[in-house]
């Protein structure tokens, strides 16, 4: 009877403790998808942010090298000589 206590409780304990760890990795998982899943949402709309403020940028250059251009050509009659 006392082999049969000691048994369980040896593979009684070990059951156990795998278990707790399955059900702990198994939380852990789970808490660091969401974390993947929040970072992936902020990081989309940083890169909107960046999008946008890029192709802001590009219309304010396009307008500076269109600027550039009138007082670069030589055919324009309202360029200034000096």
């Amino acid at each position: 009877m006392n082999d049969i206590v000691t048994l369980i409780t040896q593979t009684g304990f070990p059951i156990v403790a795998c278990i707790f760890i399955a059900k702990y990795f198994a939380k852990t998982i789970d808490n660091f998808r969401q974390d993947i899943k929040d970072r992936d949402a902020q990081y989309r709309e940083d890169l909107t942010g960046m999008k946008d403020a890029l192709n802001g940028n590009t219309l304010v250059l396009q307008r500076v090298l269109d600027k550039l251009d009138i007082l670069d050509d030589p055919d324009d009659s309202g360029r200034k000589e000096g």
